[in-house]
């Protein structure tokens, strides 16, 4: 299997530059408290620390309007907490309700999810004991908190496009690994059919895609920061094109590839491999945060795309991923060249503030509604956050707020993830506090404590990313050495384990009994809604077939065959989540899973087949075809397998798949037999799984699939 391209050690630097960042915004008031006996500073080294948890990254304008939203916020809270914490009914009347608002801000994405979470760790903090300083707390928390600003956006900022800079080189590292994989399996000689093609098609396109759709988004906050447009930026966008076009062409080729007979697949394993050189080129240079000499040089000369030859499609179908492939060298070669203004970089119209406001509020009116799965998680939030503060005034008065800390943390809007979570942030708190009693055991000394955490809340910060088990256990110890007592205090790493475990404990609890999510309530709607979105897909490509395309076409397929894609990522996730959850039927996981495969291959040879057409003489594919029939075959399958999933009775009789003509050119009739063969097993497992409870006719014989050339 093909390896993924080495990364440089430049993509990292940002994930080190963040934790390098937190642990000066934290350690220097934490040594400053502590040399200097200065114990107000403790405050300032809370709210860096928070405030640096608090960095969504991405544009600095992104993270501007966070950190200050937060550094206002979270002063504010902390001191309302602290003066309701004489009263313990008003402090956790208090957690809660902050803990349901700010779960609400689940609405509007991860951002704000984060910085809700970040939020209601704030108050929990905050009510866990009375101060008769709330202000001047509140103050230095908000020194902290500026303080981890000014070193994320003025002091040590990251380049601006750096962060799209990475997803897109995410894109093109993906697109190496999977024609580098191909180009194992045209070597090896796997035969058609063989899983490890499904494999293939499983883990890497859903990856590419997911890659895609985040540097879409990326793309979107970058330019709406301002107007007009820089030369890195609409290159970037251009870039990100390329490997738009690029990953169409890679699942075409899979196709056709698994279709080819051993010893027919040789023409293109060298193809494969330059594609998979050129990708690997383009993720070392654009990930790379300081830009090459060669940058400097006016875009490379290259030829036109090859014309295509029917006599021999999957050899055109590689020259032209190969020549878009020298596209995106040349492009990334002079990434910085200066750009002619076009209307994508003209200045836009901005919304106003009113409008803009309207439109925000939107989605949280709709959240608002009992049966909103998001109102129920706020809800469930609330619940659980107002029981786990009870519980840690009861197991551990001095540090009550580790029990509500983890809970907020842990839970999760489905059991699963929340069961995941739970186990990963118990696993890494008993670990990371084990380090911690060795440090506050064996160092003493003020200055050589703070040099001890220092590489610890560089590794958090740097693991948070890819592991929140590692993020956990490098966290620990320094927030059990920042709350010692006294030097060699082990006790309060013992009191943060079981602190750990009472608040995944609850957290646990609260997915089980207050509004329980199940996946296997929403699955249904993910198949359905992916059922559609291929369906969709589908009726417009076999529609177009005969003509020629105008841009117009070319764009709507485009968009709809994205749909088609991010539909599939949904229901895979959502049977993944289904998957993780202690509560599932195997029959129906299994069913959901021989769905998704099938319903991805399908929509895999539809894209083989646009992708043929487009490249074709108008009409030379669907000369001789009945395409009507084949639109309403798979109209008709797809709608049965919607029915059978919603547990819907089965209207009318059961579909056959329509007869081609064997005197039809080689690649047409490979290619619409594809087609044909992964609807029928769509239908084909709908009819067995209703044959198990009811009576019915057998199921259809798969078309076999034939070489597309």
């Amino acid at each position: 299997m093909a390896k993924r391209p080495e990364t440089p050690l430049a993509a990292i630097v940002p994930d080190v530059a963040n934790g390098l960042r937190a642990g000066v915004a934290t350690l220097i008031p934490f040594y400053l408290a502590n040399a200097w006996g200065w114990r107000e500073l403790s405050w300032t080294a809370l709210g860096g620390w928070m405030g640096t948890l608090a960095d969504p990254g991405g544009s600095r304008a992104t993270r501007v309007k966070v950190l200050v939203t937060f550094t206002i916020a979270a002063s504010l809270l902390l001191a309302a907490s602290e003066e309701t914490a004489r009263a313990p009914v008003f402090a956790t009347l208090m957690l809660a309700i902050v803990a349901f608002a700010c779960s609400l801000l689940r609405v509007y994405g991860s951002v704000t999810s984060s910085l809700g979470t970040t939020l209601t760790i704030v108050v929990a903090i905050g009510t866990v004991r009375w101060s008769a300083t709330p202000l001047r707390d509140a103050l230095y928390f908000s020194a902290g908190a500026a303080w981890a600003m000014t070193l994320s956006t003025i002091v040590w900022p990251v380049w601006t496009h750096l962060p799209m800079r990475r997803t897109i080189g995410n894109v093109f590292a993906e697109l190496s690994v999977y024609a580098g994989a191909l180009q194992d399996g045209a070597r090896e000689e796997w035969p058609p059919g063989d899983p490890r093609w499904t494999v293939l098609a499983r883990e890497h396109r859903r990856s590419i895609r997911a890659y895609i759709e985040e540097a879409r988004h990326m793309a979107v906050a970058i330019r709406s920061r301002r107007n007009g447009e820089s030369r890195f930026g609409s290159n970037l966008r251009v870039l990100l094109g390329l490997a738009e076009s690029q990953f169409p062409l890679l699942i075409t080729l899979s196709d056709d590839l698994e279709a080819l007979g051993p010893g027919e697949r040789k023409a293109v394993v060298d193809a494969l491999g330059k594609v998979r050189d050129q990708s690997a080129q383009v993720h070392r240079v654009i990930v790379t945060t300081v830009v090459a000499s060669g940058a400097r040089r006016r875009y490379r000369s290259v030829p036109p795309p090859p014309r295509v030859s029917l006599s021999s499609p999957i050899e055109a179908l590689a020259a032209r991923l190969v020549h878009a492939g020298e596209l995106a060298v040349s492009l990334v070669e002079a990434i910085d060249m200066p750009i002619e203004p076009t209307e994508e970089t003209a200045p836009t119209k901005r919304r106003t503030l009113r409008e803009a406001l309207r439109q925000d509020l939107v989605p949280l009116r709709d959240a608002l509604s009992p049966a909103s799965t998001f109102f129920r998680h706020a809800l469930r939030v609330a619940g659980a956050a107002t029981f786990a503060a009870f519980i840690g005034r009861r197991l551990s008065p001095e540090h009550a707020h580790w029990v509500t800390i983890t809970t907020v943390a842990v839970l999760q809007p489905y059991p699963g993830a929340t069961w995941t979570r739970a186990a990963e942030r118990v696993v890494g708190t008993v670990f990371g506090s084990l380090v911690a009693v060795v440090i506050t055991m064996t160092v003493r000394d003020p200055l050589l404590l703070t040099l001890s955490m220092f590489p610890l809340s560089v590794a958090a910060m740097a693991t948070r990313p890819r592991s929140y088990r590692l993020f956990t256990f490098f966290l620990t110890p320094v927030f059990v050495v920042i709350s010692a007592r006294h030097p060699g205090d082990w006790w309060v790493a013992a009191a943060r384990v079981g602190d750990a475990l009472a608040g995944g404990a609850v957290a646990l609890l609260a997915a089980l009994v207050v509004f329980p999510s199940w996946e296997f309530r929403r699955l249904s709607d993910a198949l359905s809604a992916m059922f559609e979105s291929v369906d969709r897909y589908t009726q417009l490509v076999l529609r177009e077939l005969g003509a020629a395309q105008s841009p117009e076409i070319l764009t709507e397929i485009a968009a709809r065959r994205r749909s088609a894609g991010i539909s599939l990522i949904e229901a895979e996730t959502s049977l993944e989540r289904l998957l993780a959850e202690p509560i599932r039927t195997e029959s129906d996981a299994a069913d959901a899973m021989q769905l998704v495969t099938y319903t991805r291959r399908l929509a895999g040879a539809v894209t083989a087949l646009e992708t043929h057409a487009t490249a074709s003489a108008p009409g030379s594919l669907a000369r001789d075809v009945p395409v009507d029939a084949v639109a309403s075959y798979v109209s008709t399958v797809l709608s049965r397998a919607r029915s059978f999933i919603r547990k819907e009775t089965l209207e009318g009789p059961q579909p056959t798949p329509p007869e081609l003509s064997e005197s039809l050119p080689p690649q047409s009739l490979g290619l619409f037999e594809r087609v044909l063969a992964h609807a029928t097993l769509v239908n084909g497992l709908v009819v067995r799984e209703r044959e198990e409870t009811t009576s019915s006719e057998p199921p259809a014989s798969p078309v076999p699939l034939r070489p597309s050339s």
